[in-house]
C-alpha cells in the first residue's frame, strides 16, 4: 500500500478508503469530490486502491450479482496499518485514530508475539547468499555506481582521479549490504544507503513497513588508517578479510560481528530477520512513546489553557479594580459639580436680590444674565447633565464562559 505523501496529508483505514471507492459510480464520486472521474482514479490508484472493475455497476443497476471489494492488505512488520490520503479525502473518509500502544497487534502477517514473528520470518525468507560482485545491485546503489564509474572514467585520463570504494574492505561492506538489501525487499521492504561527506563511511537504513531502522557497517576494532582530505580514514590495502561489525541503531540489539569461524555472509538472513523484528518492535515502542508525547502534550495544553484563563481572569478582576477606581473619582467629581452648581445659584439668588431695586440697572438686562448663569449652572448639576449616571451602577464583566 502506497506511502507516499504530503505534508497535510491524513491517515485513514485502508478498508474505509476502499469502501468510498466501491459506494458509488467513479464518476458521481468525482461530482461530489469536484474533480473529474479520470482524476480521481489516479488519486485512488495513487493509493494502490483496487477499483470496481469495468460494467461494475451496469451489472449493480442490473440487479445481477457482482464482485465485493477486496479486502485491505494485512498489516506488515513496522506498517502502521493506516493509509496517508490527500486531504480532499476527508469530508467522505474518516480520519483513523493510530493502533493503540497496547495492542493488539496481530495480522495474517504478524503474530502478537515477537519471537513467533522471528520465526515466521526465518521460515519465510530462506538462506541468503552473498553475490561475489555487484553486478545484480539494490537500487539504493545506482548512486554509489554511477559515481564510481565516472571516477573510473575520470581516472583513465587523469592520475588525479580514483574510484572511492574500489578497495576490499568497501567493496565487501557493500556486497554485504546489498545482500541485506535485495533479502528486506524479498520480504517486502525497503532500505537506502548514503556516504558520509567526509569520513566516506556508509551510513545504511531500512524501511520495515513504515519504520525507519539506522543501521552502521565498519571495520571490528583497531585498524590500520590514513589521511584522505584531511580525514582519517580505513587504510585502502585493507584485505578483504578484515573484520566487520554490522550495528543497529535500536537498543537492546547486539552487533553483528565477523568472527573467524563465522563470517557476516553467513549470518545475513539471521540480520534481515532481526531487523524486520526490530522494525515491528520499535513501530510498537513508538506508538507508545506517542501516546506519551500526546499526553504530555494534551498535559501542556490544559496547563497553558488554565494559565490563559487565570490570566484573563486577573485582567478582568483588574479592569474592575481600576473601574471602581474610575467610579470613586466619577461620585468625587459629582459632588464638587454640585457643589459649584448650587454655589452658582446661590450667587444668582445674592445677585437679583442685590440688583433687583436699583434704578441704574436694566431689568431685561439683569434676567439676561440670570438665565445665563442659571443655565451653567445647570450645566455644572451631576444630576441633570446625567454625569451622576456615570457611577450610578457598580462596574460589572461578564466571567468566561457566562
Amino acid at each position: 500500500m502506497s506511502n507516499w505523501y504530503w505534508r497535510h496529508d491524513y491517515r485513514a483505514m485502508p478498508e474505509d478508503v476502499i469502501a468510498f471507492a466501491w459506494s458509488e459510480p467513479m464518476r458521481d464520486l468525482a461530482t461530489k469530490f469536484g474533480v473529474s472521474d479520470v482524476a480521481l482514479r489516479k488519486m485512488l490508484r495513487k493509493y494502490d486502491v483496487t477499483l470496481p472493475p469495468q460494467g461494475h455497476w451496469n451489472r449493480v443497476h442490473a440487479g445481477r450479482e457482482v464482485a465485493l471489494p477486496p479486502p485491505p492488505p494485512a498489516r506488515r512488520p513496522g506498517q502502521n496499518g493506516r493509509m496517508l490520503i490527500d486531504p480532499k479525502f476527508e469530508p467522505f473518509i474518516p480520519k483513523a485514530a493510530p493502533i493503540p500502544s497496547s495492542g493488539p497487534f496481530a495480522s495474517a502477517e504478524v503474530p502478537e508475539d515477537l519471537e513467533e514473528l522471528r520465526e515466521r520470518e526465518t521460515k519465510l525468507l530462506g538462506k541468503v547468499t552473498v553475490p561475489k560482485d555487484l553486478s545484480r545491485y539494490h537500487p539504493a546503489f545506482a548512486s554509489i555506481k554511477r559515481s564510481e564509474q565516472r571516477l573510473r572514467e575520470k581516472a583513465a585520463e587523469s592520475r588525479w582521479y580514483e574510484p572511492e570504494f574500489d578497495n576490499p574492505v568497501s567493496q565487501r561492506q557493500l556486497r554485504l549490504l546489498n545482500a541485506l538489501f535485495l533479502a528486506l525487499t524479498k520480504r517486502g521492504h525497503d532500505a537506502d544507503i548514503y556516504v558520509e561527506q567526509y569520513t566516506r563511511a556508509f551510513r545504511p537504513h531500512v524501511i520495515i513497513g513504515d519504520t525507519k531502522v539506522d543501521l552502521k557497517i565498519g571495520i571490528l576494532g583497531k585498524h590500520p588508517t590514513t589521511m584522505r582530505s584531511g580525514v582519517m580514514v580505513p587504510d585502502p590495502s585493507l584485505p578483504a578479510s578484515t573484520l566487520l561489525v554490522i550495528r543497529c541503531d535500536e537498543t537492546g540489539i547486539p552487533a553483528w560481528e565477523d568472527q573467524k569461524e563465522r563470517r557476516l555472509e553467513t549470518r545475513v538472513a539471521e540480520i534481515a530477520v532481526s531487523l524486520i523484528v526490530a522494525g515491528e518492535a520499535k513501530f510498537r515502542r513508538q506508538l507508545k512513546e506517542s501516546e506519551i508525547r500526546a499526553e504530555e502534550e494534551r498535559i501542556r495544553r490544559e496547563q497553558r489553557e488554565k494559565e490563559e484563563r487565570e490570566e484573563r481572569e486577573r485582567q478582568r478582576l483588574e479592569r474592575i479594580r481600576q473601574l471602581n477606581e474610575q467610579r470613586i473619582t466619577d461620585l468625587r467629581m459629582s459632588g464638587e459639580l454640585l457643589r459649584r452648581s448650587q454655589d452658582l445659584r446661590v450667587l444668582v439668588e445674592e445677585v437679583r436680590r442685590a440688583l433687583e431695586q436699583r434704578n441704574d440697572i436694566d431689568p431685561e438686562r439683569l434676567a439676561a444674565w440670570e438665565s445665563w448663569a442659571l443655565e451653567e449652572a445647570d450645566k455644572l448639576d451631576p444630576i441633570l447633565s446625567g454625569q451622576i449616571m456615570s457611577h450610578l451602577d457598580p462596574p460589572l464583566l461578564p466571567v468566561e464562559g457566562e
